[in-house]
C-alpha cells in the first residue's frame, strides 16, 4: 500500500465501521527520528497497520498501547526515547538516538471519526488541510484557514499527493509513471500521437489523454500539476507544449524539465520562440540529476529524484539554462 495519508484514508473509509480503529500521530520529535511531527498511521483491532511512523520498529509496541486506548475509549500520548537505555525504544534496538512522542486517538462514530472523512474529501479535491487534534479530549477539527497551536492541541498541514504531468507517452515514460505512482504521486500522461500514452501501458496513471501538445492546458487537472516533464523525443511537439506552458502555466508548478541534451533544448526553445526566462520556473535540461544512468529506469530515477527535491524545497537546480538574452 502507498503510504501517503490520503491512500490510507481511502482504505479506512471503506472499512471505517468494521471493528475498532485508532489514529497514531507523531506530535513531537527531538534529535534523529525516522519521521517527523505530523506523520500519521492507522491501526485496527484485527492487527492491521496502515502507514508508518518508524522503520517498523515502534509499530508493534504501539499496537499494545492502541488496545489500551480501545479499552478506555480515551486518547493517550506515548514517548519513545532512543537515548535512554531503560526505555522500550532502546530495548527494541532502534538506535536512532532521538525522541519521538505520539498521540493515539480512537476513531469512532461518537467523535465524528475525528473528521477523517472530511480530510479525505478535501485531499481528493486537491486541497491542503489544516488538521488540529486535541491531545486530551480525543477530538479533532479541520480548518481551511489558519488555526493556532495550543498546549491542548496539535495542528499540522496535510498536503494532497503531488501531481506529475508527463508530456510524451513513449516506452521510456512508462518507468517514470510507475516510479512516481509508487512513491504516491498522481500521474497524468498526455500524447497526441495514436500509438502513444495508451492506458494499457500506463496502468498506474490517473489518466491518459490525447490533447494536442499546443493545447496541453486542456488536460484535466492540468492546473494541479506540480511537476511537468516533457519527453516527446520530437522537437516540434516539445516546442508546442513548452509554448503552451509559458502562456498558461499550471498554478501549482514547481518543477519543469525537458528530456535531452542542452543543444537540443536550445533548438526546442528557438522553435517555440521562447527564452528560458519566459518559462514560469527554471527549465531543467538535461532533465534529472547526473547519476550515470543510461537505461529508462535509471533516467526515470534521476528525473524523479530531481523533481522530488524541487517539490520539497531542496537543492535541485543543477542544469537549468542561462541565456544572455534573459538578463539583457
Amino acid at each position: 500500500m502507498k503510504h501517503h495519508f490520503c491512500y490510507l484514508l481511502e482504505h479506512w473509509f471503506t472499512h471505517k465501521d468494521e471493528g475498532r480503529w485508532l489514529l497514531a500521530t507523531i506530535v513531537q520529535t527531538r534529535g534523529s527520528a525516522y519521521r517527523k511531527a505530523g506523520a500519521m498511521m492507522l491501526f485496527n483491532d484485527s492487527g492491521d497497520q496502515f502507514g508508518v511512523v518508524s522503520g517498523g520498529c515502534l509499530e508493534s509496541d504501539l499496537y499494545h498501547h492502541a488496545q489500551k486506548c480501545w479499552m478506555t475509549g480515551k486518547a493517550r500520548t506515548v514517548t519513545y526515547d532512543m537515548r535512554e537505555e531503560g526505555d522500550v525504544a532502546w530495548r527494541l534496538g532502534i538506535g536512532c538516538g532521538g525522541e519521538v512522542t505520539l498521540l493515539l486517538q480512537p476513531v469512532t462514530a461518537d467523535n465524528h471519526y475525528l473528521y477523517l472523512a472530511d480530510v479525505r474529501s478535501m485531499l481528493n479535491n486537491h486541497q491542503s488541510v489544516l488538521y488540529c487534534q486535541n491531545k486530551t479530549m480525543n477530538s479533532a477539527k479541520v480548518y481551511t484557514g489558519d488555526a493556532a497551536n495550543s498546549t491542548e492541541s496539535f495542528c499540522h498541514v496535510i498536503e494532497p499527493p503531488p501531481t506529475l504531468l508527463i508530456l510524451g507517452g513513449g516506452v521510456d515514460a512508462v518507468p517514470v509513471c510507475d516510479l512516481a505512482s509508487r512513491i504516491g504521486w498522481r500521474v497524468l500522461v498526455n500524447d497526441e500521437r495514436a500509438r502513444y500514452a495508451r492506458p494499457t501501458d500506463f496502468a498506474n496513471a490517473v489518466q491518459c489523454t490525447k490533447e494536442p501538445a499546443g493545447s496541453v492546458n486542456n488536460v484535466t487537472d492540468y492546473q494541479q500539476a506540480r511537476a511537468v516533464i516533457a519527453m516527446h523525443h520530437q522537437v516540434s511537439l516539445d516546442a508546442e507544449c513548452l509554448k503552451a506552458i509559458a502562456a498558461e502555466p499550471p498554478s501549482a508548478l514547481q518543477y519543469l524539465a525537458l528530456l535531452g541534451p542542452t543543444h537540443r533544448t536550445q533548438r526546442v526553445l528557438e522553435q517555440a520562440m521562447l527564452r528560458s526566462c519566459d518559462l514560469p520556473t527554471p527549465l531543467q535540461s538535461p532533465a534529472g540529476f547526473d547519476i550515470g544512468g543510461e537505461l529508462p529506469e535509471s533516467i526515470a530515477l534521476s528525473m524523479l529524484s530531481q523533481a522530488h527535491a524541487a517539490l520539497h524545497n531542496k537543492s535541485y537546480q543543477t542544469n537549468f539554462i542561462i541565456e544572455d538574452a534573459c538578463s539583457a
